[in-house]
């Protein structure tokens, strides 16, 4: 199955995310550009601490148990939403993303202990550094390069905009996620939740 970990946005944090995907998708609609983005649905906003990709029943098992661990080890944490930018350039955008301020060191801790996890299943080394951030969207495959380049351009003046700070929110679960790739967007479902420990 594939699978990853992370830890869901609560609802404070959910709104403002889905506020500045409001804020964007009507700068894009205002140019006709918002067919080129494909929304991450309210329910699936996350911020992924560590992709697995494809894992089998005793992976599962083992970082099911690494977890708990974990988790016993770690105390909750205050994030906030702050920030739009894209991946990879604003001039080729593939991922419309907000960015997580707040204890910031607490939850890069937690992110290296959850790789340590990953790699005690079995599972390689992730090669990519770790970039706290929550994906907002998505662009189509469809959309050209003229388009990605207008997306990019309004992202860029979205985040040169000024903005207060979002609500702060307590975080306190970490998540075992399931997702399963369909034509109309991801499934994600529950392998496991994981408490944090009150700080």
């Amino acid at each position: 199955m594939r699978a990853f970990i992370a830890i869901a946005m609560p609802t404070p944090v959910q709104q403002r995310l889905l506020a500045t995907q409001h804020r964007l998708a009507q700068h894009l609609q205002r140019q006709q550009l918002d067919r080129c983005v494909r929304w991450t649905a309210a329910s699936n906003l996350h911020l992924t601490l560590r992709f697995l990709g494809e894992i089998d029943s005793a992976q599962q098992q083992a970082l099911a148990q690494s977890l708990v661990y974990v988790a016993q080890r770690h105390a909750r944490m205050m994030l906030f939403a702050s920030g739009v930018g894209c991946f990879p350039s604003a001039r080729r955008p593939s991922v419309i993303w907000c960015g997580v301020e707040g204890d910031v060191a607490a939850l890069t801790g937690l992110q290296v202990a959850v790789e340590s996890a990953a790699r005690l299943a079995g599972l390689p080394a992730d090669p990519k550094p770790f970039k706290p951030h929550l994906t907002i969207g998505r662009l189509q495959r469809h959309a050209t390069p003229a388009q990605l380049q207008a997306v990019g351009a309004a992202v860029a003046q979205l985040a040169a905009a000024p903005t207060h700070a979002g609500d702060v929110a307590a975080v306190d679960e970490l998540l075992l996620m399931r997702s399963e790739l369909t034509p109309s967007g991801p499934i994600y479902t529950r392998l496991g939740v994981f408490a944090l420990q009150p700080a």
